[in-house]
């Protein structure tokens, strides 16, 4: 990133950071990235032609730039013809701006707010998790069970039999007397007998 994309970066951040709470989530909820790449898209633009209607539309959701204008703005950052700019445009305020409005007016409590579509699993999900209060939800008692009587634990029997301890006694070789057990091997004059060293032959 170059320093007037970091600049840039810095305000929409801040921007972003000074807006209610309520708008901050209704933003963040409306996945505008999603929605900006199937546009993209839709109108087979490249890349940088991509990224820059980003910054437009972030440009105009965050109070930067007045929504108004968002098709000039299209046309000229963008690099679009008029037809295209105002086709983008009016599909932007469909598929961008009005799932935020929405959301923006369900977390508001607004008369004209437009229930959430969730898919079958979420609604059942949301009905487990809490009730109409906002209590937990109170999970049905198990049916009884008959219980089933545990067999004490029987002893562990080895394998294999262990063997039986040995009776032969095993004799120690005899020891020369020219060895001595506390000297040390390499100080010893005589090797007869060392059981460290060897005779050289």
């Amino acid at each position: 990133m170059n320093t007037e994309e970091n600049e840039t970066q810095d305000i929409l951040n801040a921007r972003f950071s000074a807006l209610p709470k309520v708008v901050q989530d209704a933003i963040t909820s409306a996945d505008i990235e999603k929605h900006l790449r199937e546009l993209a898209n839709i109108h087979k633009l490249h890349l940088d032609q991509w990224a820059a209607l980003e910054n437009e539309v972030m440009l105009a959701i965050l109070g930067i730039q007045r929504m108004e204008d968002l098709e000039q703005h299209i046309k000229a950052e963008v690099n679009l013809d008029d037809v295209t700019a105002h086709a983008l445009a009016q599909d932007i305020s469909r598929i961008v701006f009005a799932p935020v409005r929405q959301e923006l007016e369900r977390s508001l409590d607004h008369p004209a707010a437009v229930a959430a579509t969730t898919t079958g699993v979420e609604d059942l999900r949301n009905t487990m998790l809490t009730t109409g209060s906002g209590a937990p939800a109170t999970v049905a008692p198990l049916a009884a069970t008959p219980t089933i009587p545990v067999p004490a634990a029987l002893p562990v029997v080895p394998g294999t039999p262990p063997l039986s301890a040995p009776t032969a006694t095993v004799e120690r070789a005899q020891i020369s007397p020219a060895y001595v057990p506390s000297a040390p091997s390499h100080e010893r004059k005589t090797i007869e007998g060392d059981p460290y060293r060897e005779q050289l032959k």
